[in-house]
């Protein structure tokens, strides 16, 4: 490019860059150049676990389309759902949201299902299944487990008093005293009851054979009648022997064991009372108000935790401006960590081509010699910002000095209109004044911006204007990007 001034080459190199990222918004986007393919279906989710526009959908692992749009419509995340044409869905068809990747990418799953009719165009997919959030499962069991020692506190406090484990010992001795009776009386009545049950199995014979005698239609002629009864008479007197046997035997052994089962029920109403009246490890328990305010401090603890992580958010900027005076490019990357809507946090590094000046002094044979030298380094970015309403105000370190700055957002923030003061040493080269710079920035797509603004304003050398553009993403769209790039194909 023999010929061309600087300023042409810069402006032609700047023209490739945004050509580059026109290009690669759309790419990654998924922008459509022509008209879209397949047919619109619809989902209703209660909570979409992170799902963004342009996901993929895939049906048994195979890529069946994206998600157009999603609507908020009556507390419910409603997708609007662009499916290939090829792929046909019936009307039990199901959807869900799945994870894939090692940063747990989601895409949304649909089973074509079985029973016809076919789903067409405009129709909505009714069997959802909601995602289960592990995280915030997770959240719950670390925000309980802080309240289980004061739990068990509790409990130790209630069982470590004299009264409580007399009456331990109490309950322990009754019931020892219960099962000592029981015990008693099985192995006393043991042959009894052996006795018993031998009687009641052969009455059970008895009427088995009797029923297998006489199972014929009772529909036949009277003389089956007579046999019937034949049979009865020959059997009835043995059946009645066993039967009243039995039932002697029975009343034997309630009568022998009526103290030691009314002991039993003596020693449960007496349990029963000491609990009512709070005595015991039970009573207290059950009287003990601590433990109900110990449950409910923990579920206040799982929501707060669970309200602080759903805030907290986290961009990253890439940044590139060419500055008119200097001419030349100066480069942005920020970290922003936003814990709440009204406050966050920005670390960033500038690659600045207007250098700080180092004065260092020498003397040789009594002359005092200065000389300046100027260094183009990488500088450092740490601010604290708070936001009110529309406008923020900024301060802290800005390119390695002190800085403040202040912001006001446009159009729901689609557009910025900012001022930064830093440099109050006149630390950079040329600088009698702190550097001064004011300037607008513009979302012209979801993660793509330009900048254009005055820069050094109170310096006349360094007075100039800047131009640049730039990408912003948030921790969901780094997460996308790296899900939608291409694998690269081994041999």
């Amino acid at each position: 490019m023999k010929g061309f001034s600087t300023e042409l080459k810069v402006g032609a190199f700047s023209l490739v860059i945004l050509a580059l990222l026109t290009y690669m918004t759309f790419k990654v986007g998924g922008f459509e150049w022509v008209k879209k393919k397949g047919y619109i279906l619809y989902a209703e989710f209660k909570n979409i676990g992170g799902l963004d526009e342009k996901t993929r959908i895939k049906v048994a692992g195979v890529d069946a389309g994206t998600i157009e749009k999603i609507q908020l419509k009556d507390g419910k995340a409603r997708l609007v759902i662009r499916v290939n044409r090829d792929v046909v869905l019936y009307s039990d068809a199901s959807v869900g949201i799945k994870a894939t990747g090692l940063l747990g990418d989601k895409y949304l799953e649909i089973k074509t299902g079985l029973t016809k009719p076919e789903l067409k165009d405009g129709d909505t997919i009714k069997n959802v299944q909601e995602v289960i959030d592990i995280d915030d499962l997770v959240r719950n069991l670390s925000g309980v487990s802080s309240n289980i020692s004061t739990l068990a506190s509790a409990l130790s406090e209630s069982l470590g008093t004299p009264e409580a484990k007399k009456a331990l010992k109490e309950s322990i001795l009754n019931i020892k005293d219960i099962t000592a009776g029981l015990k008693e009386t099985i192995a006393v009545n043991d042959h009894k009851m052996r006795t018993t049950l031998d009687n009641i199995n052969n009455l059970i014979a008895s009427i088995n054979d009797l029923v297998e005698k006489n199972k014929e239609p009772l529909t036949v002629t009277v003389s089956n009648i007579k046999d019937f009864s034949a049979s009865l008479k020959t059997e009835g007197p043995d059946l009645v022997a066993n039967l009243n046997k039995a039932a002697k035997e029975l009343k034997e052994m309630v009568e022998e064991n009526r103290p030691t089962i009314k002991n039993a029920a003596q020693s449960i109403d007496n349990i029963s009372k000491t609990i009512a009246q709070g005595e015991g490890t039970l009573g207290k328990l059950v009287k003990d108000d601590r433990l109900y305010e110990s449950v409910n401090k923990a579920a206040e603890g799982v929501n707060k935790s669970l309200s602080a992580v759903d805030r907290f958010r986290t961009f990253i900027t890439f940044q590139t401006d060419y500055l008119t005076k200097p001419k030349d490019a100066k480069g942005y990357f920020y970290v922003t960590l936003q814990p709440r809507p009204d406050k966050y946090y920005i670390l960033g590094i500038v690659s600045d081509p207007v250098g700080s000046v180092t004065t260092t002094t020498t003397t040789t044979n009594g002359v005092i010699v200065k000389e300046e030298k100027v260094e183009q380094k990488i500088e450092f970015t740490a601010q604290f910002a708070k936001r009110f309403n529309n406008a923020a105000l900024r301060a802290g370190l800005t390119e390695s000095t002190f800085g403040a700055g202040a912001d006001y957002f446009l159009f729901n923030d689609k557009a910025k209109v900012s001022v930064d003061v830093w440099d109050f040493s006149n630390d950079e080269d040329g600088a009698k004044n702190p550097h001064a710079k004011v300037g607008v920035d513009y979302f012209i797509f979801k993660n793509v911006f330009l900048s254009a603004g005055a820069d050094n304003i109170f310096n006349k050398k360094r007075r100039g204007a800047y131009v640049g553009a730039g990408l912003k993403f948030e921790d969901e769209d780094v997460k996308y990007l790296f899900g939608t790039i291409p694998k690269i194909p081994g041999r």
